[in-house]
């Protein structure tokens, strides 16, 4: 019964921190340099999650993803960069941005508006649906401990 009760309040502490933590998806370069950041936007405006972001500066090619918000995050060395956003199964793109210039500990911004490469319509997930969703997976898993509680007393 203690862990049962344990896995249920795990279960809640996990979703709570999901749905008030912001997540920022970031690659690191260890060594001196500079930071890209921006956003990626989709078709209606709202930021777009998981889109692989690349700076390629001809010898090395840095990656990251964009976060909840549509906000990404990379480190890199000292240099100029071609910064592209790629979206895997949507047809989905933006242009590249050329020549966007890293200088130690400074932070370019590069803004991303994702457009539709066909007439198919985007499914995009709403973000004003995450709290919806979280508040329902929260009163799924009290009722499933509510119910399992009188299992237990009844069996007794």
């Amino acid at each position: 019964m203690k862990s049962l009760r344990f896995f249920g309040a795990s279960l809640l502490l996990i979703v709570f921190l999901l749905a008030t933590s912001r997540i920022v998806n970031a690659q690191y370069y260890g060594g001196p340099g500079g930071q890209i950041s921006g956003f990626v936007y989709g078709g209606n405006g709202v930021g777009f999650d998981w889109a692989q972001l690349s700076a390629s500066n001809g010898n090395e090619t840095f990656h990251a993803f964009s976060g909840m918000s549509g906000f990404y995050l990379m480190r890199v060395p000292v240099g100029i960069y071609n910064v592209s956003v790629y979206v895997s199964g949507l047809p989905l793109a933006a242009p590249s941005v050329s020549n966007v210039t890293v200088t130690q500990d400074s932070t370019a911004t590069v803004d991303f508006h994702l457009q539709e490469i066909t007439g198919t319509p985007v499914p995009e997930f709403r973000s004003d649906l995450t709290m919806a969703v979280m508040v329902v997976v929260m009163a799924a898993a009290l009722a499933i401990l509510k119910i399992r509680k009188r299992t237990v007393i009844l069996d007794d």
